[in-house]
């Protein structure tokens, strides 16, 4: 990032959080500055990164994607290129939502949707084998979602 966040920076971004469909007006006006300075900003936040996607959040469960699964994943070899071939292999698969490199017993953490227990069984078979350099995995299934969110409230 080029530049540090100020206070204005901060409100248009938990405004864009919460609603990036907000016409630049009602931005502008919500942070008190001008509909050009509030575009400026906005155009800066995109270039340097801070803002990195703008993006429906869809509801899985309406969508057909009734299950939702936790996934710990243990490698079977700890190496820094078969770990970037992993993360290249979880980010092509449209099912995983997240893929975390994590600390503690697990290597990566994955937050898989899939269809139904079959789509899932798809998943977990086709693609965390040993072939892939998977030594194990455990899954954990959501049973409800209490909350899920994607903002970071700037103050």
């Amino acid at each position: 990032m080029s530049h540090t966040l100020d206070n204005i920076d901060k409100a248009i971004l938990n405004l864009l959080q919460d609603d990036t469909t907000l016409p630049l007006k009602t931005v502008a006006e919500q942070v008190h500055v001008s509909v050009a300075t509030a575009q400026r900003r906005i155009q800066t936040l995109v270039s340097d990164g801070v803002i990195t996607k703008q993006v429906a959040i869809v509801d899985p469960s309406k969508v057909g994607y009734g299950l939702t699964a936790i996934v710990m994943v243990e490698m079977a070899r700890s190496n820094t290129s078969m770990q970037h071939r992993f993360e290249r292999l979880m980010h092509a698969q449209p099912q995983v939502m997240s893929c975390y490199e994590v600390s503690g017993d697990a290597d990566f953490m994955l937050m898989v949707n899939a269809k139904n227990m079959q789509d899932y069984h798809r998943f977990t078979t086709g693609l965390l084998t040993y072939d892939n350099n998977v030594w194990g995995f455990k899954s954990q299934f959501v049973m409800n979602f209490t909350k899920s969110g994607t903002k970071i409230l700037l103050d």
